[in-house]
């Protein structure tokens, strides 16, 4: 299956947002950029800069993502829980 066109543009590939979520990064950006503009409250440029914003910020976020991520971890496993500052008592053997 192929990739929806929001993630391949903008090459992500650590955040994967669902149908929905692309719906509103994209055309509720340019909505939002639209009625900025018709409403005269920004420029015309607003139409264009609000989308290619929220593009930024989605790549930075893929970006940062991939740095927190621990980088060797065997495939197939789940990280273990963090028990520091929950209050749990670990057992010891």
């Amino acid at each position: 299956m192929r990739q929806p066109l929001y993630p391949r543009l903008l090459r992500l590939q650590h955040v994967h947002p669902n149908a929905w979520q692309r719906a509103v990064l994209l055309e509720g950006a340019l909505a939002v950029g639209v009625l900025l503009a018709l409403a005269e409250l920004a420029s015309a440029w607003t139409v264009v800069a609000l989308p290619l914003a929220v593009a930024g910020v989605v790549k930075a976020h893929d970006l940062l993502q991939g740095l927190l991520e621990p980088r060797h971890r065997p495939p197939g496993t789940t990280p273990a829980p963090d028990l520091a500052g929950t209050g749990a008592v670990r057992a010891e053997d």
